[in-house]
């Protein structure tokens, strides 16, 4: 079970009881591991900052953190704070912080909310920036260690810092430190970027969209080699059921920087279109320096993102009006 300290703390600022409450962001990259979490631990109660008196030991204990990145917020590397309250008294969390070793700096939620007795809500949080090693590793880097402080006050003002050891049951935060780095070894020695512009034709009697990966060697930087790029739920190779199988070297690039990327519709369902969340982020395996690296990602624009829809659409036939 995660352990839960509290200690009576300076609220960043007081709400209003609960009831009145419920009324009225991929950065650089650091060359070095970062500090480790902090270790939960009794903390001697500093001055509450109300007259109510502390946060009670029995609602701070209540309380209970997961960790979770829906599929949505991949690209904006923000996570989610999942608070469990499991005792019967309402609470708002004015502020959550979630620190962990694999990045920079502590993860701060982006509003209040308020927690009833025996109900859990999302809160959001960007990550700072990834701390990776100076040398491509191709793992997913140290253990993340997260802790989670939430500052919570309750219906009678009550209030106090809770520091909890979350859960993260699919390992999100460390997967999205190997997608991290991962990525910013790559930047090290070959740019990435997918063309705004989409140019469509027909090949074989059906429809097909030419998607261009840019690619940019950077000078003094690692030996890179792109050598697959995948599919999505919403686009797939022209040619194949499988990823595009690609041979792109850093030493010797394509001399117009251009890999061009046939694609097809993966799926015509109404709803693949219409409820798209990462149908247009390219999944791409690489070597750094001869280690290979977990799978990092190029999302499109939202220019072409736009185009890219519009072609699944045309392609299999359905109204721009379509609705699931």
């Amino acid at each position: 079970m995660p352990l839960v300290v509290a200690r009576a703390g300076r609220a960043r600022r007081r709400p209003a009881p609960a009831a009145a409450v419920a009324a009225a962001v991929l950065a650089g990259t650091l060359t070095a591991c970062g500090p480790p979490a902090p270790t939960p631990s009794t903390t001697t109660p500093a001055p509450t900052a109300t007259d109510a008196g502390p946060l009670p030991d029995d609602v701070a204990r209540a309380l209970a953190v997961e960790v979770a990145q829906a599929r949505t917020d991949r690209v904006a590397r923000v996570v989610e704070l999942r608070v469990r309250n499991a005792g019967p008294v309402d609470v708002t969390v004015v502020e959550g912080r979630l620190t962990t070793a694999t990045t920079a700096a502590p993860a701060v939620t982006e509003k209040e909310r308020e927690i009833r007795g025996g109900s859990t809500r999302a809160m959001r949080a960007a990550l700072a920036a990834p701390t990776c090693p100076a040398v491509a590793t191709g793992t997913a880097g140290p253990d993340p260690a997260p802790v989670v402080e939430l500052d919570v006050v309750d219906a009678e003002g009550r209030a106090g810092t809770v520091r909890v050891v979350p859960t993260d049951e699919t390992d999100d935060l460390r997967r999205v430190h190997g997608e991290d780095c991962a990525a910013a070894a790559v930047a090290a020695g070959l740019r990435l970027g997918l063309d705004d512009a989409l140019v469509t034709r027909e090949e074989d009697g059906r429809p097909v969209a030419d998607l261009v990966l840019r690619v940019e060697p950077v000078a003094g930087g690692p030996h890179v080699r792109l050598v697959q790029v995948g599919g999505t739920t919403l686009l797939r190779p022209a040619a194949a059921l499988g990823p595009w199988v690609v041979d792109v070297d850093s030493a010797h690039p394509p001399a117009d920087g251009r890999v061009v990327l046939p694609v097809v519709p993966a799926r015509c369902d109404v709803h693949a279109i219409a409820e798209d969340k990462r149908g247009t982020v390219l999944g791409v395996r690489a070597v750094v320096d001869g280690v290979e690296q977990p799978e990092l990602y190029v999302a499109a624009s939202a220019q072409l993102r736009g185009a890219l829809h519009e072609f699944v659409r045309a392609a299999c036939g359905v109204p721009d009006d379509a609705r699931t």
